[in-house]
């Protein structure tokens, strides 16, 4: 079985995160810009490197789960047997900066009832505070950036997402939502969460990552 999943990416819409206590206003996903790196590298079956055997992510009950296989998690809102977390990586190919990094995150198995709550996803290595994932422009053509340590988002209702800021990070409802399909009220939603800064450096690491974690709480909390 393949450690990782391919990931390919052309263009991402521009979307946000959250910083700490400083809320900014609700924006939906709409907007697209082009993905930091044209020479992004899927994953790497490519390049036949069976990435991913040395990067485990720890779950909270101490169980291990690879790069593209994923790992179960609980949160508040989800009592139906949990979120399944799978991770992506991606290299990005670029002069003196190259690196594998965390490129997206992809959350199974959403209850309905997750429905009217925000998530707080953040990812760590082995210690420390957790890693920057994401940025925005602050000033004009890019002058100045704020970096974000974690993507924060609205489960509005089953087909839409709501961001708070202008942090470069896309939320995307998976889900198939059509007439006739019942996954939302099987409580099998999902969510694709998307990292697309300017900055090479602004991608986590992936070869750091250790943990994701994911908090939710009631939307106005």
């Amino acid at each position: 079985m393949n450690l990782l999943k391919r990931y390919e990416s052309d263009d991402f819409d521009e979307s946000s995160s959250f910083d700490d206590a400083e809320y900014g206003e609700f924006e939906e996903v709409s907007t697209s810009k082009p993905f930091l790196v044209k020479a992004i590298a899927m994953i790497l079956a490519v390049t036949g490197i069976a990435y991913g055997a040395n990067i485990a992510l720890t779950s909270g009950s101490g169980n291990k789960a690879e790069f593209g296989q994923g790992f179960i998690t609980t949160s508040a809102c989800d009592t139906n047997g949990g979120i399944t977390v799978i991770p992506y990586a991606g290299f990005i190919n670029d002069t003196g900066t190259g690196k594998f990094s965390l490129d997206s995150i992809i959350l199974e198995k959403l209850d309905d009832t997750c429905v009217g709550n925000d998530f707080i996803i953040q990812v760590y290595g082995d210690t420390g505070n957790a890693l920057t994932v994401s940025e925005s422009a602050t000033s004009a053509n890019g002058g100045s950036y704020q970096t974000y340590d974690l993507a924060r988002f609205y489960y509005k209702d089953s087909s839409t997402v709501l961001a708070y800021d202008s942090s470069y990070t896309d939320f995307d409802i998976l889900t198939d939502t059509g007439a006739g399909s019942t996954e939302f009220t099987d409580d099998l939603g999902s969510i694709q969460i998307t990292f697309d800064p300017d900055r090479t450096p602004t991608f986590a690491d992936a070869t750091q990552i250790r943990k994701i974690t994911i908090q939710t709480v009631k939307h106005g909390s």
